[in-house]
């Protein structure tokens, strides 16, 4: 079980911060925990938000969660399917008919195979980080590009598990392309970013949260800067932040410690969905090749030390996250990093060995 004394958990948890920093070699590392059962909480950061100009993190710092953003674009899916507007056994066809996609066995990829990444479609060539588009039709304009429209499907729909970036791509703009059927919204589409601030970020208490970064830039937010390993070894920044609108669903979250943790105490206390979509998304559809995990709707599932654990990953340039949550303990457990190569899901895996063991 998990210790009940506060003080020395936290005190254990600050010599595992400081032993990770010492063997990892990060320039900034920010940790979260939470337990239901006694309301402990823990925050650490340790290392620099921004290493080249030696500006120390801070708690309150934002980073780039990357894939992470992918549970929230299941979400608003499984927000229109509570209020009946969509069902995600339907095929994407029947949803955008005019979305042509050139390889016909497209025909047949369903909602559900695409939050669980065995729609067949393949992945993004190129993020294009470097040239961050911040208009309204972004998103839409990437989903009938060519590299959408004309790409091969790997395999047939539902033959295989196949991580794609597109397919949540797709359903972001679906989503947005629905969200005037959602009660309170009198018939007027929002934009998908705006969909998940309404639906999921402020009702999880997400305040400092947004998938608009390119917004932030005139908030002065404390916003974690990228970084990567030169061919040295050593830290150096990354040359551009990694963002565009044309894949918010997919990559474009930037939270921090606090409001992941407000994330996950959301789901382990079932307040953003109704019980059963919580039996949905949380119930194994697919497993994941070479690593022992399952799929669920839009969330990983892996076992540790005999628990059941639901979360996601997330990497792009310059930044890793790492973000699960286990129902049975009451416990969420967040990593962040501003460095390519940091290994937060490896770190994350021994939190949780440390919140767990006597």
């Amino acid at each position: 079980m998990i210790p009940y004394d506060s003080k020395k958990t936290a005190k254990k948890l600050d010599a595992f911060l400081d032993e990770t920093m010492t063997y990892t070699d990060l320039p900034g590392l920010a940790v979260g925990v939470w337990r239901a059962d006694s309301e402990f909480q823990y925050k650490g950061v340790r290392g620099y938000a921004d290493y080249v100009k030696r500006i120390p993190l801070r708690e309150d710092h934002i980073f780039h969660c990357a894939s992470v953003s992918k549970l929230f674009t299941s979400g608003v899916i499984m927000k229109l399917a509570e209020a009946g507007i969509i069902d995600i056994g339907q095929r994407l066809s029947e949803l955008l008919p005019d979305l042509h996609i050139a390889d016909k066995r497209s025909a047949e990829i369903t909602l559900a195979q695409m939050l669980t990444h065995t729609s067949g479609l393949g992945d993004c060539a190129d993020y294009h980080w470097e040239r961050p588009l911040t208009d309204e039709n972004a998103l839409k304009d990437y989903v009938y590009s060519d590299e959408v429209t004309e790409q091969e499907m790997v395999w047939e729909a539902g033959k295989g598990f196949r991580y794609s970036n597109v397919a949540y791509e797709i359903l972001g703009y679906l989503a947005s392309e629905y969200s005037g059927f959602l009660p309170g919204y009198d018939g007027l589409k929002v934009c998908y970013e705006d969909l998940v601030a309404k639906e999921l970020l402020r009702p999880a208490g997400m305040r400092s949260s947004t998938m608009k970064t390119f917004q932030r830039q005139h908030t002065g937010d404390p916003m974690a800067q990228p970084h990567q390993k030169a061919a040295d070894r050593s830290i150096a920044a990354v040359e551009h932040y990694p963002y565009t609108r044309q894949h918010a669903p997919s990559s474009t979250l930037t939270s921090n410690i606090d409001d992941l943790l407000s994330w996950g105490r959301a789901h382990l206390t079932r307040s953003l969905y109704a019980a059963d979509t919580y039996d949905k998304i949380w119930t194994p559809y697919a497993e994941v090749p070479n690593n022992g995990e399952q799929m669920g709707l839009g969330w990983f599932i892996r076992k540790q030390h005999g628990y059941t654990l639901y979360g996601h990953e997330g990497s792009d340039d310059g930044f890793r996250s790492s973000f699960w949550i286990c129902p049975k303990l009451g416990l969420v457990t967040v990593v962040l990093s501003n460095l390519s190569e940091a290994p937060v899901k490896k770190i994350n895996k021994k939190l949780f060995t440390e919140c767990v063991k006597e």
